[in-house]
């Protein structure tokens, strides 16, 4: 099985990269990670015609959440764009069989009904009905719709490691309110989950465009979240709840409609991993 990671160098793709290059049977290849380079599209689909993969794991993309020119060109031909091309250029290959990609939480409402909370969130839902197009019985392709991912030595400017930092320097961090809901899922329990998609695409158990979620089912606020660390971590955790505003598109309520991958749940415990993560000497 050659499976080929798109964006191997961010918190997601290098933790699926490292997963799958332990496995045996696997050859696993790192293809060029998002730029706003012109040929970077066309460095990808070189690297995909050489290598020809059996299943492509696409974890690079823009993250822009502004709506100006821009952002929007830049979000257009990274999520859009550069996505249906590699698509193009894999479908040459008769082995090709599958292309997973990510999705976003901020595509929903609560509900499930489509309200992107950003034009990042509209291209994330427009991808879908490309990957439709893409697909059929000998194709599979897959978004799924992360929420929200945890774990060690994740570089990214969100809330969870805003709170880890500030631990560990012992500093102040302002913080909104914290009355908006987060959907934590270890990254391990994501590899797992990619992993087993990776098997419904080769036994044809996932035939044609699916979509699922990556979600704990255990939604908590951030200041739960606050309050539970203040009483669980050896140190003290210095936090001022309210010091700041929501943002005008904040997302509050987590997605309450789940469409999980059939067979799989988080096994990863979320407060004894935070616990360990946050205490680690």
């Amino acid at each position: 099985m050659r499976i080929a990671i798109i964006g191997s160098n961010g918190f997601i793709g290098s933790n699926l990269f490292n997963y799958f290059n332990k496995k045996k049977n696997i050859k696993i290849k790192k293809m060029p990670a998002y730029s706003k380079n012109k040929n970077w599209v066309n460095l990808v689909c070189e690297s995909i015609s050489s290598f020809t993969p059996n299943i492509i794991i696409n974890c690079s993309a823009s993250q822009n959440l502004l709506d100006n020119k821009k952002a929007i060109n830049d979000l257009i031909a990274s999520n859009i764009y550069a996505q249906c091309c590699f698509l193009s250029e894999a479908k040459k290959n008769k082995n090709f069989i599958g292309y997973v990609t990510f999705g976003s939480k901020w595509e929903y409402d609560q509900k499930g009904g489509y309200s992107p909370n950003s034009f990042y969130a509209a291209t994330k839902f427009s991808m879908d009905y490309f990957l439709k197009y893409f697909s059929n019985r000998k194709l599979a392709t897959v978004s799924l719709k992360i929420f929200d991912t945890y774990g060690e030595n994740d570089p990214r400017k969100k809330i969870y490691n805003l709170l880890l930092k500030s631990y560990k320097k012992k500093k102040l961090l302002k913080l909104t309110p914290g009355k908006q809901e987060l959907d934590y899922v270890n990254i391990k329990d994501l590899c797992e989950a990619v992993n087993l998609i990776c098997k419904y695409i080769v036994s044809k158990k996932i035939i044609g465009f699916k979509k699922y979620t990556i979600s704990s089912k255990k939604p908590i606020t951030i200041k739960k979240f606050v309050k539970i660390l203040k009483q669980e971590l050896k140190n003290k955790l210095n936090i001022k709840l309210g010091a700041i505003k929501y943002r005008n598109n904040e997302s509050m309520k987590s997605l309450k409609k789940i469409f999980n991958i059939p067979g799989w749940k988080p096994r990863v415990n979320f407060i004894s991993e935070t616990k360990k993560i946050f205490d680690k000497q």
